[in-house]
């Protein structure tokens, strides 16, 4: 076999991750901005967090799959659709599978956010569910799954030279001069000890590193500590923020801070577009959304495939043009009356 044969089933697994990544996004951001002004501002702030770090990770699987010289798909057919299933397959374990929700902030959604982030440690295993659009992740969790692309290329720069295998242009990969988002800084990748920093980044930013509760990137990004983000969902779970000295597998000790999951708006579950009456201004809202959200995305897919400088225009135009659509979207009731659910944007695509 060929190095690009090896590299080409390598390539599944960074779409994979890529698409992992993404399906994260809309769910969070759909519980963050369900939240009432003023209200949950702690719980808000940290959910955020999360979000901004998930932009991150986007950035660094798509600068990994650069450097090998593979392209990223972003389109019709790799959006996810929800409730969208996550199939976890690891070796020694029954599979872990759930669903993913657009649904508002609750506590049915951050047990979700948990289950997502959940640590290889704490791994828990749910049972099985009625069958559902899905990823299949190679993995028990999501940093089980990294480590394996980690794994993977560690073979391949044992039996090629590194610069054989990071021969993609390094001037086609996203750097600190188009990414902007918070969350830490792009890693320019050239060799494996770079991939294998990028992919260190994601593990420990969402479950915590070397049996810790924080995620140690704060070398990286000249940054204070923060904890990763499994532990800040148990923060909004446990109404109650970490200390140093907490424990993985214990309840956070440190203050207490109020999470009221009544100051929400009641935005309907996984909304599609045929849910709203055509004409309506929900359905107008929908549309205007649902057309920027498709857009970001294709401007995604040529800024990690050799595009960078469009990366601003995916997140001004798209991520911040987003955001008042869909706070709209969430104060109107799906049928004009009082007690009704209310909107929500569906992110479905639009050609």
């Amino acid at each position: 076999m060929t190095l690009e044969q090896h590299k080409s089933r390598l390539y599944p697994l960074l779409q994979t991750a890529m698409e992992l990544e993404l399906s994260t996004i809309p769910p969070y951001l759909t519980a963050l901005l369900s939240i009432k002004r003023e209200a949950n501002r702690v719980a808000a702030g940290l959910i955020r967090s999360v979000m901004m770090e998930e932009m991150l990770h986007l950035v660094l699987v798509g600068n990994l799959m650069s450097s090998l010289g593979g392209r990223i798909c972003l389109n019709q057919d790799t959006l996810p659709s929800y409730p969208l299933r996550l199939e976890f397959e690891g070796h020694g374990f029954k599979d872990r599978e759930f669903d993913i929700n657009l649904e508002a902030f609750s506590p049915q959604a951050v047990q979700t956010f948990l289950q997502i982030e959940l640590p290889t440690s704490l791994a828990r295993q749910p049972q099985r569910l009625m069958a559902r659009p899905k990823i299949t992740v190679p993995g028990i969790t999501l940093g089980e799954f990294y480590q394996r692309i980690i794994a993977a290329l560690d073979a391949l720069c044992a039996a090629y030279p590194e610069s054989a295998v990071f021969n993609g242009d390094p001037g086609r990969q996203i750097s600190e001069q188009y990414y902007w988002g918070g969350g830490g800084k792009p890693v320019i990748i050239s060799s494996l000890a770079q991939a294998k920093a990028a992919l260190e980044v994601i593990i420990k930013q969402g479950e915590g590193g070397d049996d810790s509760i924080f995620d140690g990137d704060e070398h990286y990004f000249d940054q204070a500590e923060e904890v990763a983000h499994y532990f800040r969902f148990n923060e909004i779970a446990q109404g109650r923020r970490y200390r140093p000295g907490d424990k993985p597998n214990e309840p956070p000790t440190g203050e207490a801070f109020t999470v009221d999951y009544q100051a929400v708006y009641p935005i309907k579950r996984n909304p599609r577009h045929g849910d709203y009456a055509a004409g309506s201004r929900l359905a107008t809202l929908n549309e205007q959304f649902n057309r920027q959200y498709s857009l970001m995305l294709s401007q995604l897919e040529q800024a990690f495939n050799g595009h960078p400088a469009v990366l601003y225009d995916a997140i001004v135009n798209g991520m911040h043009g987003m955001t008042p659509i869909a706070q709209e979207m969430m104060t109107l009731p799906l049928d004009g009356s009082a007690g009704a659910s209310h909107g929500a944007p569906s992110f479905e695509w639009v050609a």
